[in-house]
């Protein structure tokens, strides 16, 4: 049933109501010709609103459209509702325009116009994404009136799979249709090619990937779905039929799920799936079987047209008479229609003429190819093709095709050298046999990029492969091609040479022969180690993890540990890290990656290692085990005095020093981190687990600053934090960031609608990129948001979802602080049964007696017991509370502890000594005053 907000309408090209015109195309709003800043969910509300002025839209709906397929909270929608309001706000009035029906939904009530187009007066804002198309392809003919209806049946429906035979154009006919649609879509076309991928679990992730979207789970559709949410995208999935079973479920939730998304296919057989509309591509149009054609009649047909273009294309440029037009079209019709048997025809004119080339076809297909009509279409055609093409090639060509055939996708010149020679063929008959294949287009060429690479279709290759009928010979044939790559592989971790994106097709089809069972286990060993960084820099997790496990558990049974086997063993534990947390499982791992280096006196590898189990004690935590784990750390990266290492260990000493409230201290470590971290180290890190320690350094020193009473550079911190993250472009940095601001904003900003947004911004991106840790800090801190409110019902179902998702992935850390602010909800509440029960269940779980927050929780503490017990008792564990935050250096835990002693003395006497025990702890913050508690203590100041 389709949903009541995504029914069929025309949309116009500008929606004005009041002083506002909104482009839904372009998601832009306006006012006055200006531009209105607005949140991409705030404008998807906005314009779900708009659809139906004057009517009711409930929650639940609303929910739906802009988060779909995503369970999210519906203060989650009323903190997008209050931004839309702030920007609808005209001379403080933005009620006129956005309701609220309690317990119903929300009703735009401004009288709507719509502008038909308008559109072409105003300046198209700018592209929202760009992603890598592959050239247009210059030859295609007679494909235009299909183009236009693609084309047409793409914005009606939506979803549209181009079906036909091997060879007859598909793919270019959708690079057509992509390119004409770049203007339309504003960018956001991205195509994928699915030929040469060859396992159908990792379809998803190869999307994602396109996406440039991490892969952080074995399911990223969710991630795709929630991060695409609301955008109008045209996704090109090219070559399906080998991954039919995968594509089908795959395309069918997009196409449910992305209301806004567009979809085409290519495929020699329907996906069929909900939605799909299926655009048969015909043959090219042969001129009928007549004698009296003449030449002009002949030419009008599109298969003679592109034989003559690709004819002209090798270098034969002459009109042709009338029996020469004739065999033209009787070749054309032989070929069936088929473009690329067209193409590999008309590419031998050159060497053997008109006449001779329709002879020699002729000959080899006049009596078996046209009769064989039980057999599938693409054998009648392509493969017949093939079987010509084939029997016109040089016995060197035909060598060096077949050993080309082992190469998935684009390969360097080099590449082909180094793989095809032996003692049969030279380098000097390779090259000249390749340019013979590029000339018969049996092999093309791209120049677009930095280097020179060769591509054989995939149809061709599986061809050419089937030729090799020695198995001796495939096998060397293998070995050689995953020996090459091994060794570019070693040259780019060394440093010598460039990693080779390009290459990640034929890495992965050496890594299946490698580990298949004819083929070389150390090899595969090496490849996995080698081509790790490749797939984690591509954010390939889940695929990074399939071959390091596999190179891992292989090398494990030899009889010496080797760099190999450790370089696995850590990608593997990276890869886990980021897919799963830090369960028992993955500290195995990292364990056992951390006995390999000690063995080899591997220093990097220690401080790999050491690094991921500093981190599994640090968020557990157990404080005084990760003081020992970075002190051994610190020790590695002393001996080895490299300032990139050292500035990683100051890093992590500083982290664990602030968590035990030594703030003093891990200032000091933190700026020299800052200082002298080398960027090449750093982002090899950052390529090689994901994190980037700069980011965190930089939110924890915003952190560390609002804990020192410096809250105007905690603020100037947390924004450098977030530039860091945008300049990588990767979610875990983003997410470390969007944290850091979200938890300093609710610890100090006064106004609750700009904490719920930086909380929102953290939910959204932790939901869009899978990222479940730190979504549970998210839902924890709406939910004391709405508690804050005066909602503690509705709020305390949050922060006990986000307590539950934190210990899941065992990240503990903000336990005590977000249950102490839980204890005094319930105490305000008059729940002082409830609040000392959670306290004594806080206490009992601290696993480090000290922690950075412990002044908070003691202050929490001490209210309850005063209230509990008694005054007296009460004021006793608020005095600890103070002198600790004295002790940490947080003078803002001191004056939040100071303002609650205050709040708790009686009579006019002992309320008059509030200003001696608050002007000098406010006086001690450097700057700002706008924080909560400095602006309760100047206020209570200025009431004595």
């Amino acid at each position: 049933m389709q949903h009541p907000l995504d029914r069929d309408q025309a949309v116009p090209d500008v929606i004005a109501f009041g002083p506002f015109r909104l482009f839904p195309t372009e998601r832009v709003l306006k006012k006055a010709d200006e531009p209105i800043r607005l949140g991409s969910r705030a404008f998807d509300i906005l314009n779900a609103l708009l659809e139906r002025p004057g009517e009711i839209v409930s929650q639940k709906e609303l929910l739906a459209r802009v988060w779909p397929g995503l369970s999210v909270e519906e203060i989650t929608l009323r903190v997008h509702i209050a931004a839309l309001r702030k920007a609808l706000n005209i001379d403080g009035d933005a009620a006129s325009y956005l309701r609220t029906v309690p317990g119903r939904g929300y009703s735009l009530t401004a009288l709507v116009a719509r502008e038909a187009g308008a559109a072409a007066e105003r300046t198209p804002p700018p592209l929202d994404a760009h992603y890598p198309l592959p050239p247009r392809l210059e030859r295609m003919v007679g494909r235009e009136e299909t183009v236009s209806r693609i084309q047409e049946r793409l914005r009606s429906n939506r979803f549209v799979t181009i079906v036909g035979a091997g060879g007859i154009g598909k793919t270019t006919v959708a690079l057509t249709v992509a390119h004409t649609a770049v203007q339309e879509f504003r960018g956001a076309v991205c195509f994928v090619e699915l030929g040469p991928l060859a396992d159908q679990r990792l379809l998803a992730g190869a999307v994602a990937s396109a996406f440039g979207l991490p892969v952080q789970s074995d399911d990223p559709i969710p991630s795709i779905i929630a991060q695409l949410g609301g955008k109008r995208i045209l996704l090109v999935l090219d070559g399906v039929e080998h991954l039919i079973d995968a594509a089908a479920p795959l395309a069918e939730r997009l196409f449910e799920e992305l209301p806004d998304m567009h979809l085409l296919a290519t495929s020699r057989e329907a996906l069929r799936t909900s939605g799909e509309i299926v655009v048969q591509l015909p043959p090219l149009e042969s001129p009928p079987d007549d004698p009296k054609m003449s030449a002009d009649r002949a030419r009008s047909f599109p298969a003679v047209q592109l034989f003559t273009q690709c004819m002209e294309s090798s270098g034969v440029r002459r009109e042709q008479s009338d029996d020469e037009a004739l065999l033209v079209a009787s070749m054309c019709r032989k070929l069936g229609g088929i473009a690329l048997a067209i193409e590999l025809a008309a590419a031998h004119v050159a060497i053997q003429g008109i006449r001779g080339t329709a002879a020699l076809l002729d000959s080899q297909f006049s009596l078996r190819w046209p009769g064989r009509r039980t057999a599938p279409q693409r054998h009648q055609t392509l493969n017949a093709t093939l079987d010509w093409s084939y029997g016109l090639l040089s016995e060197h060509e035909r060598i060096v095709l077949q050993r080309l055939s082992v190469f998935a996708g684009s390969f360097t010149p080099n590449a082909a050298y180094a793989v095809s020679s032996d003692d049969g063929v030279d380098g000097e008959q390779i090259f000249v046999a390749v340019g013979g294949l590029c000339a018969k287009s049996l092999v093309s060429t791209d120049i677009s990029g930095e280097s020179i690479r060769h591509r054989l279709l995939d149809t061709t290759r599986f061809y050419a492969a089937s030729k090799m009928t020695d198995p001796d010979t495939w096998q060397r044939l293998r070995k050689r091609h995953a020996v090459y790559y091994r060794d570019a592989l070693l040259a780019a971790s060394s440093g010598a040479k460039p990693l080779p994106h390009g290459d990640l097709d034929n890495i992965r089809a050496a890594l299946r022969w490698a580990f298949a069972v004819d083929g070389d286990e150390d090899l595969g060993i090496d490849l996995a180690a080698f081509s790790a960084p490749l797939f984690l820099g591509k954010a390939l997790f889940a695929e990074c993890q399939l071959w390091t496990r596999k190179a891992a558990d292989k090398a494990r049974t030899r009889a010496v540990a080797t760099r190999q086997q450790l370089l696995c063993e850590l990608a593997t534990a990276s890869a886990l890290v980021l897919t799963q947390g830090l369960p028992s499982e993955v500290v195995s791992t990292w364990t056992k990656a951390l006995d390999t280096a000690t063995a080899l006196q591997d220093a990097p590898g220690q401080l790999a290692a050491y690094l991921a189990l500093w981190v599994q004690e640090l968020r557990s935590p157990h404080l005084a085990k990760a003081l020992a784990l970075a002190e051994k750390c610190a020790a590695v990266t002393d001996a080895l005095g490299d300032p990139g290492s050292s500035a990683m260990s100051d890093w992590m000493l500083g982290l664990t020093k602030h968590y035990l409230g030594r703030h003093a201290e891990a200032r000091q470590l933190f700026q020299r981190s800052l200082t002298t971290d080398v960027e090449s180290a750093r982002l090899a890190q950052v390529k090689q687990i994901g994190f980037d320690r700069r980011t965190d350094c930089l939110g924890l020193m915003s952190n560390l600053a609002l804990m020192q009473g410096r809250p105007e550079e905690a603020r100037r911190w947390g924004e450098e934090a977030m530039l860091e993250a945008q300049k990588l472009n990767l979610a875990m940095p983003s997410c470390i960031a969007l944290t850091w601001v979200a938890f300093n904003a609710f610890l100090s900003q006064p106004d609750l609608d700009t904490v719920e947004r930086e909380v929102v911004d953290l939910l959204d991106h932790c939901r869009s990129h899978g990222i479940s840790v730190y979504a549970g800090l998210g839902l924890a801190l709406l939910g004391l948001c709405q508690i804050r409110r005066g909602d503690f019902d509705g709020g305390t179902p949050l922060v006990k979802e986000g307590l539950r998702e934190l210990a899941a992935g065992d990240y503990e850390v903000f336990h005590p602080i977000i249950r102490a602010y839980l204890c005094e909800a319930l105490l305000d509440s008059g729940r002082i049964g409830a609040a000392t029960d959670l306290m004594t269940a806080l206490e009992a779980s601290e696993r480090s007696p000290v922690h950075w927050c412990k002044p908070e929780v003691l202050r929490v503490k001490g209210r309850l017991v005063a209230k509990s017990i008694g005054r007296d008792a009460g004021a006793t564990i608020l005095q600890s509370s103070l002198s600790m935050a004295r002790a940490f250096g947080a003078v803002f835990w001191e004056l939040r502890t100071a303002l609650t002693i205050c709040e708790s003395w009686d009579g006019e006497t002992r309320r008059s000594d509030a200003p001696a025990l608050l002007r000098p702890i406010a006086d001690r913050f450097e700057e700002g005053t706008t924080t909560i508690d400095l602006l309760a203590a100047r206020k209570l100041i200025g009431e004595v």
